[in-house]
């Protein structure tokens, strides 16, 4: 393979010590996306079960001295009775908090709160611009989630903008980022969806060369900073300094709200239930996280100038194509320039 730029490759703030538990208190939702893999709609019921969870988190962090970062999500969290108070709670206990949301019900007292409660960012999901995004997660949805970021932003709280790429909203990316920008919001940032191939009879997920066309957009774009381009793989086309590295079992554990735990919500490996275990046990002795954690580089990555930060790309997505967690991210597009060099 040759080399990319020469340069010494970065690894981001994943491995600064922060540990980060991705929270679904709840299955419950307003709206029913299109790309959507909930197929329960539990949640934690009481403010006992929720404590229960916080202080196993608590505990796994002094145990392995990590900094904690809550990301608390559904589900819509908003739709939870008590989000407000857990929020408060983690600040207590001196716990960063985020809150990943859909926005559509963000009412002027909803950013007032989540201001008091001291969230250190809310993320907002938007699809595309108002037909895309409509299209995907229904009438009238763009409308009431961009207004719930204006009101978000009208409080100071940090804004960020997901967005979910998949064959329907490909072309979506630079007009939504333009819009972004136009509204203020602090970051716009993109993934993949994630379904795995046999499950994917809407034809879903980007092709290799699809997510290599949406990078190189995306890299035209971050040079106004109108995207950021720190996810897996992104930094290739994007030249971004920092490379991202799944830390699914290692830096990031989930928890859903039925209580199972998992790496990852979209790596989807069941590792045990807070109700019946604890989060510093199961980190310790699951075997599907000791094998994350010790896994070694995949072959196809050998002798690439990436490979120490990198380790591959995203586990999710190359379970889903795969179905080994080990292999390498179908979606490189410098382990596809290899192939074509080795024919």
């Amino acid at each position: 393979m040759s080399r990319p730029e020469r340069r010494r490759p970065v690894a981001t703030e994943f491995y600064e010590g922060t540990f980060t538990l991705q929270w679904h208190i709840t299955h419950r939702c307003n709206l029913r996306c299109t790309h959507c893999y909930q197929d329960d709609y539990s949640a934690f019921e009481s403010r006992e079960e929720l404590l229960d969870v916080l202080n196993q988190y608590e505990a796994m962090l002094r145990a392995c001295r990590f900094k904690g970062a809550l990301n608390i999500t559904g589900g819509e969290p908003l739709t939870h009775p008590d989000l407000f108070w857990l929020l408060e709670e983690a600040r207590r206990r001196d716990m960063t908090a985020a809150v990943l949301t859909n926005g559509t019900l963000i009412g002027k007292a909803e950013a007032l709160r989540l201001r008091h409660c001291g969230v250190s960012y809310v993320q907002v999901s938007l699809d595309g611009c108002e037909e895309t995004h409509d299209a995907i997660r229904g009438k009238g949805s763009f409308r009431s989630a961009t207004e719930g970021i204006r009101r978000l932003l009208a409080q100071d709280i940090d804004t960020t903008v997901s967005f979910t790429a998949q064959r329907k909203n490909l072309r979506e990316l630079p007009k939504l980022a333009r819009y972004c920008r136009r509204l203020g919001v602090n970051k716009l940032w993109f993934d993949r969806v994630v379904i795995p191939s046999h499950e994917d009879t809407e034809q879903l997920s980007l092709t290799p060369r699809d997510f290599d066309r949406l990078c190189r957009r995306a890299a035209r774009l971050n040079r106004s900073r109108s995207v950021s381009c720190a996810r897996a793989l992104q930094f290739i086309p994007c030249r971004d300094k920092h490379i991202y590295r799944c830390t699914a079992g290692t830096r990031l554990l989930t928890v859903l709200a039925d209580g199972t735990i998992m790496a990852c919500r979209r790596l989807p490996l069941e590792l045990g239930n807070v109700h019946d275990s604890d989060l510093l046990t199961v980190y310790r002795s699951a075997p599907e996280l000791l094998a994350l954690r010790q896994a070694k580089l995949p072959s196809d990555c050998e002798g690439c100038a990436y490979a120490d930060a990198c380790a591959g790309g995203a586990k999710c997505i190359a379970y889903a194509r795969t179905g080994r967690c080990g292999a390498a991210d179908p979606d490189c597009p410098l382990l596809r320039k290899k192939a074509r060099i080795s024919r």
